[in-house]
């Protein structure tokens, strides 16, 4: 599994996510009240309207007791569970879901329809994609794995842990045994948070200094389902914003509170999954003590809107 960024359309996709930066949510099930600031909860009459979805903000964990766990295929071993943990779409697209297999156990040959983008949650997983070197995955280390690509997989028997891997998946989910009728020309990849080879990029302006985004999965030429990095420096905060896409995220490091309107505010901290309605305000404030770095897996291309007003949406 090489470990680069693939270069097709980034330029495009760098600009379009360089506007991206926010990313929250909260750490009980769903959230639920107001902003702490009233002077943002709601944009001026001059500024771009969001779009109304009508859906809450939420978070899991993997020990959350509304993850609703079943089997895998009968093919997969014994002791694998599945969990969708956001299956909005009615189409089945865009699902997000936690996977999990026993320590010691092997997901023989398969491939997917969809491309899947992951965050390892538990245990450590060696990961064998066609043409590729094995490789091993820890706990938030980020990895792509294109559709159509057939790969292995191993949950290590060692640490003694269940492997819990989160996958968003952009087309319906599904798991083929065996090889597809043609192999796909891209290559399996991983990034992890604190990566030497990271490019990270100032955020937009109404954000705070020393406010970062590192783009790692830009494939899609119109700028769809990117993935990025979000970093905040501990004690900084993001003024109430939106975006137009929905945010599919992970919490890698730090402590977030997150404060989504109509929503009572949520802390949360690392390997929390959240997820974020397109167009529903936010502010978000990283802890004190370490970076917070959030996980965000895209689908309409990337902007911030800054509640306040102003020409939005809102490139650097």
């Amino acid at each position: 599994m090489r470990h680069r960024i693939p270069t097709t359309a980034l330029g495009v996709v760098t600009a379009l996510l360089i506007a991206a930066c926010s990313a929250e949510s909260p750490n009980e099930s769903v959230i639920d009240s107001a902003p702490t600031e009233a002077s943002e909860s709601a944009a001026p009459a001059h500024a771009v309207q969001p779009p109304v979805t009508g859906q809450p903000a939420f978070t899991r964990t993997i020990d959350d007791p509304q993850v609703e766990w079943g089997p895998c295929f009968d093919w997969m071993p014994a002791g694998c569970e599945l969990a969708i943990v956001q299956g909005l779409d009615p189409d089945g697209l865009n699902v997000d879901a936690f996977f999990k297999l026993p320590p010691g156990s092997t997901v023989p040959e398969h491939h997917h329809t969809s491309a899947e983008r992951m965050v390892l949650l538990s245990g450590v997983l060696e990961v064998d994609y066609e043409g590729q070197d094995p490789v091993r995955v820890l706990p938030g280390t980020y990895a792509y794995g294109p559709a159509e690509l057939p790969h292995e997989t191993h949950c290590l028997e060692g640490e003694g842990e269940a492997c819990v891997l989160f996958i968003a998946f952009e087309e319906p989910v599904d798991a083929i045994e065996g090889q597809p009728d043609e192999i796909p020309g891209q290559s399996a990849f991983t990034w992890t948070h604190d990566d030497a080879d990271l490019e990270w990029d100032a955020c937009p302006d109404f954000m705070p200094e020393g406010c970062e985004l590192a783009v790692i999965q830009a494939l899609d030429e119109d700028g769809l389902n990117a993935d990025a990095l979000f970093k905040l420096e501990p004690g900084t905060r993001v003024p109430m914003h939106w975006h137009t896409s929905a945010e599919r995220m992970v919490l890698l490091s730090g402590e977030l509170r997150v404060n989504y309107q109509g929503q009572p505010p949520v802390e949360f901290g690392p390997l929390t999954y959240a997820y974020g309605p397109a167009g529903l305000p936010h502010e978000t404030r990283c802890g004190a003590g370490e970076d917070c770095v959030l996980f965000i897996a895209f689908e309409e291309p990337v902007d911030a809107v800054d509640v306040r007003g102003g020409n939005l949406p809102h490139p650097r």
